[in-house]
């Protein structure tokens, strides 16, 4: 171990139960360590001293929320009362081992006994004799730390007592294998390949470890377990595997588990641990007798055991909530329905605070140097393509991320981050054979570059910057990095930042090894990854800097399994880049927004202490579900009715047609509205626009049928939007007419003089206009008919902070109001405004409080055609192509 390593090591076993002391006595500490392995040897600098006073000092910062519960209502705690008897010998050298290796603070660490604690308590005591079964999930952000938490719970369940262990980890030996890595060495402390003690086991003396049955190197072999020769019954200490979600693996399993120990294997308590829990494990066949072959692999593991918890961990719980009866009688009561269903609880985990995710990418108030626009790829790597499909060149902008890797790299070397892991994503297709195509230019380009560093860098700039590739990587740091490092200290770095670059490919057919054991690797590895499926479930790639990312999906879970991005960028942050499609990044930057308009729901249904299953239901009935639902019976040739609440929401245009005839029409049919609003009540001039009290719902439903709408604008289906008008008690809407103040364009609309806000389209083309982030109203645009008192009475709840729109719609439900129908004529443009139109949109403003109230709201149908849904937006990648 290095000796900058070994300080910061010694220095956190010190401070492992402490608090953070004052900067002298850290720096004292730091010092007396420093000079103790000096004595043996370990050379330690004065400027290695600093830096590890200032990792510390950051890392104590850290800090990390208890997250929410959703539990049954007859829950049995346990753990309180054998707390004493329990020795907790995996968990203790567990969490040192946090403490320590990981560099995660006390505040973390301590939340994280708290959270498994919790956990624990609800999967029930192991000593309990009888019969009985336990399903829980647990739900975090996407690189959040999920497998550090289902570490500890395992680490706590084998100390209380649980028997076998079971961990499927994903489809794919890759992840199987990082999986298994971790384990070894957080959980077991015992490398399964080298057959000796790493990790957590230098944290106690005892060195004992569970007996598994897997290794890093290879998943279950039912051929080699039988040579063992070995019943369970004479294994004292836990029987540990971590297999993939495999038919033929899981099979030889349940075989192996049943056959070799015969009856004696229901005396044993059994946890499995489902990580990625929404991937393949859910049942998506409508016929419960035939389920999907996962899944009844997972209930036939589950039956062998008399006594079983089953753990789900996932970042998108959407199909594991969303099951798929007709009914919510059927969802209620249907039992053959509840297989894998989270019966028991559901934990929604808070990350810590220094973790980045889609709020910090993508949110309104987001770094936006972080996000590189691709817009040169469909000629020569277009999104939608065949198997067969011969890419010939890379984009320019796929240039551009590699250089951008390049530079990015040789700053984090300035910053002293050397000995780490330097990654680069490229997930451009799910077809094997056109990556393993993109590997081969990638690892040509990276050779071009390594031999310009080699021969021109190290040359004055009026010579070097001669050559094209320096030049481009000059114009790389001056576009991206210009403002972290002098171009000097960058150039003379690039060398040693090249030179250990490798190119890989992650896929079924790849002879390529992702590994970043530091065993292996003590001073890290620096890769440039490509790949498509292997990417985008459960990979962690380490010290992750640069992602480009070509894919098409639109569904809730495949985007942010998608994002490796998120995660922990500590000393970098400002150095990463995303390389993504305009419209991507909208998509992404919608989902990050009403992610969390839905977390912050979630948060109120717990606090009203909704169960599993009713938490279940609400958020079934959420208008995002209609998006996420999808995606269970995509295989289906057929419509897909979804039932959702309008209750509390706002329903707008955010994708338009943008032929001529379809605009011309639109904005007749929404002129046509006004006027007629106009002929039945006064007109009231405000700041927002033009505002109508208690207009006709029946004109407004004519509106509504007379707008030709885009089906991609899922909200705003004409059919669902009548349907909830018409079960509306009040029989009126108010009405207001955006019209802007300052020196936007003007334009006399139905009589009335208006200015047009301006909108950005992140698609705009010969079919259709998707406004940027699917928005087309501002923020406070509901507030039209809220009286100013209350408005001063929000300004000052909320300190002056952005108002919600939904307080808006809670005014209307308690006074109420009748739901606001505003129409918004807008001036948009795409983002190089060399295309724009004025286009008429409408916004539906219901009434309510969908996250504070326990009853399910009433629904409405929305019907979805797959085989339109399939043309249009879905890349399958559930299903890699692997020809």
């Amino acid at each position: 171990m290095l000796s900058t390593d070994k300080l910061h090591e010694q220095v956190c076993y010190l401070l492992a139960d402490a608090e953070l002391p004052s900067e002298n006595t850290l720096r004292k500490i730091v010092i007396n360590v420093a000079e103790a392995l000096r004595q043996i040897g370990h050379y330690v600098s004065d400027d290695q001293i600093s830096e590890v006073i200032v990792k510390v000092q950051t890392q104590f910062v850290h800090r990390m929320e208890m997250g929410f519960m959703f539990e049954a209502e007859d829950p049995m705690p346990w753990l309180e009362q054998r707390q004493g008897d329990i020795k907790w010998f995996y968990w203790e050298r567990y969490k040192k081992n946090l403490l320590v290796s990981k560099n995660l603070s006390n505040h973390v660490v301590n939340t994280i006994d708290m959270i498994t604690d919790k956990i624990l308590d609800h999967i029930e005591n192991p000593m309990k004799s009888g019969i009985w079964s336990r399903k829980g999930l647990v739900v975090g952000d996407v690189q959040s730390g999920k497998t550090a938490n289902y570490t500890g719970l395992i680490c706590k369940a084998a100390d209380a007592g649980y028997n076998v262990i079971i961990v499927l980890a994903g489809m794919l030996n890759t992840l199987r294998n990082q999986t298994q890595s971790r384990l070894d060495n957080d959980f077991m402390g015992w490398c399964t390949i080298k057959h000796e003690n790493i990790g957590s086991s230098s944290f106690n003396s005892e060195k004992k470890h569970p007996i598994c049955f897997t290794t890093g190197a290879s998943d279950f072999d039912k051929n080699k377990a039988i040579q063992i020769a070995m019943g369970l019954g004479s294994i004292k200490d836990p029987i540990f595997f971590v297999v993939k979600k495999n038919k033929s693996t899981l099979k030889n399993l349940y075989d192996w588990l049943s056959v070799n120990n015969g009856l004696n294997i229901q005396s044993f308590s059994m946890l499995l641990i489902d990580d990625e829990a929404d991937h393949a494990s859910i049942n998506t066949n409508k016929d419960d007798n035939s389920p999907t072959t996962i899944n009844k692999a997972i209930r036939d593991l589950l039956s062998l055991f008399n006594r079983s918890a089953l753990v789900g961990y996932t970042a998108t719980p959407f199909a594991n909530i969303f099951i798929d009866p007709d009914s919510e009688d059927e969802m209620l009561n249907g039992e053959s329905y509840k297989d894998l269903y989270p019966k028991d609880f559901i934990f929604c985990l808070d990350p810590p605070t220094n973790y980045v995710g889609p709020k910090q990418f993508f949110s309104d108030s987001s770094q936006k140097n972080l996000i590189a626009l691709i817009d040169d790829n469909e000629d020569v790597l277009p999104i939608k393509h065949k198997i067969g499909f011969e890419p010939l060149i890379l984009p320019e902008s796929l240039k551009q991320a590699i250089r951008s890797f390049i530079v990015a790299r040789g700053i984090r070397l300035i910053r002293k981050h050397e000995n780490c892991c330097h990654s680069m994503m490229i997930n451009v297709s799910r077809f094997v054979y056109v990556q393993e195509r993109i590997k081969g230019l990638v690892l040509e380009y990276v050779k071009e570059i390594r031999n310009a560093v080699n021969n021109f860098s190290c040359l004055p700039d009026n010579q070097s910057l001669k050559n094209s590739i320096i030049k481009d990587l000059y114009t790389t740091w001056q576009k991206e990095y210009y403002y972290s490092c002098e171009w000097e200290y960058v150039k003379s770095r690039l060398k040693v930042s090249i030179d250990p670059v490798t190119v890989l490919s992650v896929n079924s057919k790849s002879d390529d090894v992702l590994d970043y054991h530091r065993e292996r690797y003590p001073s890290g590895r620096s890769v440039i990854v490509v790949g498509g499926l292997a990417l985008s479930r459960g990979l962690t790639l380490e010290g992750l800097i640069v992602s480009y990312f070509l894919r098409n999906s639109i569904m809730y879970d495949t985007l942010m399994q998608m994002g490796r991005w998120f995660g922990y960028r500590d000393g970098y942050d400002d150095l990463c880049r995303i390389y993504l499609t305009d419209a991507a990044a909208s998509w992404y930057s919608y989902i990050a927004d009403s992610t969390e308009e839905l977390r912050r729901e979630i948060f109120e249904m717990s606090e009203a202490k909704l169960t599993p299953l009713e938490f279940g239901l609400k958020v079934r009935s959420h208008p995002e579900a209609l998006i996420v639902t999808a995606r269970n019976k995509m295989r289906a040739s057929r419509s897909i009715p979804v039932k959702i609440s309008l209750g509390g929401r706002l329903a707008e245009t955010s994708v338009i047609y943008s032929s001529d005839a379809v605009i011309k029409n639109n904005m007749r049919v929404l002129e046509k509205a006004i006027t007629e609003a106009d002929m039945e009540q006064d007109c009231q001039k405000i700041d927002l626009g033009y505002y109508w009290k208690g207009i006709s719902i029946d004109k407004i439903i004519k509106a509504l049928e007379g707008f030709q709408n885009h089906p991609m604008s899922l909200r705003s289906y004409t059919s669902p939007l009548v349907s909830y008008l018409n079960s509306c008690e009040t029989r009126y809407c108010d009405v207001l007419l955006r019209s802007v103040n300052g020196e936007q364009e003007r334009m006399s609309f139905a009589g009335f003089d208006i200015g047009l806000p301006k909108r950005t389209a992140s698609i705009f083309d010969a079919k259709y206009i998707e406004f940027n982030k699917r928005r087309v109203a501002s923020r406070g645009d509901e507030k039209a008919g809220i009286p100013d008192s209350h408005i001063s009475e929000l300004k000052r709840a909320y300190q002056d902070r952005a108002i919600p729109d939904k307080e808006y719609r809670k005014y209307r439900m308690i006074h109420s109001l009748p739901p606001l129908f505003m129409i918004q004529v807008v001036q948009v443009r795409n983002r190089d405004g060399d295309r724009n139109a004025i286009v008429g949109t409408f916004g539906l403003s219901f009434p309510g409080d969908p996250g504070n109230v326990r009853t399910i709201e009433p629904s409405v149908e929305y019907v979805v055609n797959t085989v339109w849904w399939k043309n249009n937006f879905y890349n399958d990648i559930e299903e890699e192509d692997y020809l």
